[in-house]
């Protein structure tokens, strides 16, 4: 074989390999992915907390807090009423100060669950329907603002 050849091939090789690496390219600006809403009974079968999970994507890594006293992860109630939803602003947000997930190498992308423990549980009884949810949204360290995730429907029980 010729060496020109030879030297076209390795570069040839080279090039697909490249290629075949794939490169996650994700928005500086978070995005939620809604996962798991359960509720855990006690022993009298009566609701006594609940789990809220969800995947996150972050392109420069700036989510969480550096201070545990900032709130970042915000999760708001909301019931059924009819054919549309109805939050209620007289129960407040439930806050919640995510950790610095800001990983140390070169490469700041993220990506992972979060999952967030409610308790008490957070089932109310305000309007008529028998069907409550909740919406969560997170906001990074440079004031980004996630999309708004929403749970499924829930039944009051």
């Amino acid at each position: 074989m010729h060496f020109v050849t030879k030297i076209l091939l390795i570069i040839g090789s080279a090039i697909v390999l490249i290629g075949c690496n794939k490169e996650d390219n994700f928005d500086i600006i978070p995005i939620l992915e809604f996962e798991e809403f359960t509720i855990f009974k006690n022993t009298e079968n009566l609701a006594d907390s609940a789990l809220f999970k969800f995947i996150f994507k972050d392109g420069d890594g700036n989510l969480g807090s550096l201070d545990s006293n900032e709130f970042n992860c915000f999760l708001m109630y909301e019931e059924k009423n009819g054919n549309s939803s109805v939050s209620f602003p007289e129960i407040s947000r439930r806050e919640f100060s995510l950790p610095n997930l800001t990983p140390d190498g070169r490469n700041k992308k993220i990506e992972g669950s979060i999952l967030l423990i409610l308790k008490p549980t957070p089932i109310f009884n305000i309007s008529t329907d028998s069907a409550y949810r909740y919406t969560c949204y997170v906001v990074d360290r440079d004031g980004n603002y996630s999309n708004v995730i929403l749970s499924n429907w829930n039944l009051k029980n």
